[in-house]
């Protein structure tokens, strides 16, 4: 802190107020700056922030205007840590609109930054240091959003936690993580260990109605959209109806056939569409040979994992260009998304039939599966 605000706050100046700001991390790496307002209006106010001390360069951050307050932030000796709440107002989507195409949820886990300075400090304000690099300020504070509290369209309420009450806990052998899976993708085949067992061929035992076990290779990309074997395709496959009433086993074509949907929520009169709750697309995968590969186009590769086609080319039998990871012409396409849906999608596979082997998956999910699930959900709403 400052020997100036020190001093200004000794003598108890009463001809500058308290200004709070803050700086919420945003989902792509951004900063979010904003501050609850001043007694007069809702200005923008801008204060200085070192970029590289040891250079002297520094940007000034300008803080927009929103109503917001934060409280809980008393210090406690002992016990349990205090865990503060930073309510946002959002009447008229003030809040919502700057997020842009993020939800309230994405910012869980992410740090806010408070900063209080005396208004006197601030760029263009009486006793702003010009040249001077440091900014003249109280200590600031860094918090995590643990979780919604409440939300509505009057206000949203995040529950905060200081950093050192969240990141490196072990209870034991974990480390506390929120919204995400802390374990590595089929770890346990790769040799590296982890909670994940998940097969690298996806292979996944079903029993089916007769009685009979049924094995299946369950693909999922990182949106969970399901990766399904060209040949045979799942039986009874047509181009979409209106008028047909389509259940969670339903896989149906748009596009004069070149797009493949599988009915997550029984429907009818409901398109499919990238924005459409009841359907997810699926995408077609054939077995790699040496031949023509088209962009974007989806193999399986020794009869494991699926791979995505970067650059068109033309695999021959003296240059095969075979996929792996270090190959620039393909990608891995099946990818866990690291969250507890793409858990579900993987232990709760359901066939969409009854009986057979190597069928596509539904749209239901085995909600009696167990899952190695390695974050904590809980740290979400429900």
């Amino acid at each position: 802190m400052s020997n100036l605000i020190t001093t200004d706050t000794q003598t108890q100046e009463i001809d500058s107020e308290l200004i709070e700001l803050f700086e919420i991390e945003m989902p792509d790496g951004t900063e979010l700056y904003v501050h609850p307002g001043l007694d007069s209006d809702l200005t923008t106010v801008q204060l200085k922030s070192i970029t590289a001390p040891t250079s002297g360069d520094y940007t000034v951050n300008t803080y927009i205007a929103m109503p917001m307050m934060i409280d809980g932030l008393d210090v406690q000796a002992d016990g349990a840590s205090n865990r503060p709440s930073l309510t946002v107002a959002n009447v008229g989507t003030i809040f919502s609109s700057q997020l842009s195409d993020f939800k309230n949820d994405d910012l869980i886990g992410k740090r806010i930054r408070r900063r209080r300075t005396l208004r006197k400090y601030l760029v263009g304000e009486s006793a702003d240091t010009g040249s001077t690099v440091a900014s003249i300020e109280f200590p600031r504070q860094d918090y995590i959003i643990d979780r919604i509290g409440s939300e509505n369209n009057i206000s949203i309420t995040f529950e905060v936690a200081t950093p050192f009450d969240l990141e490196g806990i072990k209870l034991p052998r974990r480390v506390v993580v929120g919204k995400y899976c802390s374990w590595k993708y089929q770890g346990h085949d790769n040799g590296i260990g982890g909670g994940c067992t998940w097969k690298l061929t996806g292979g996944v035992n079903f029993k089916g109605s007769d009685g009979n076990i049924y094995t299946h290779n369950a693909y999922f990309d990182v949106n969970d959209s399901p990766l399904i074997k060209s040949s045979p395709l799942p039986a009874g496959i047509a181009a979409h109806s209106t008028s047909t009433a389509y259940t969670e086993t339903s896989y149906v074509t748009t596009d004069s056939g070149t797009r493949y949907w599988l009915c997550v929520i029984a429907n009818t009169n409901k398109t499919p569409s990238d924005s459409s709750e009841f359907w997810k697309e699926a995408f077609l995968w054939t077995e790699w040979a040496v031949g023509s590969h088209a962009l974007g186009a989806r193999v399986r590769y020794q009869s494991k994992t699926i791979w995505k086609c970067l650059v068109a080319h033309t695999a021959t039998l003296g240059n095969d260009i075979k996929p792996s990871d270090k190959s620039v012409y393909w990608i891995r396409e099946d990818v866990c998304g690291k969250t507890i849906n793409s858990c579900k999608c993987r232990y709760g596979f359901i066939p969409a039939a009854a009986t057979g082997s190597n069928l596509a998956p539904s749209g239901n999910k085995n909600s009696a599966a167990r899952l190695p699930f390695g974050g904590f959900p809980g740290t979400l709403k429900f």
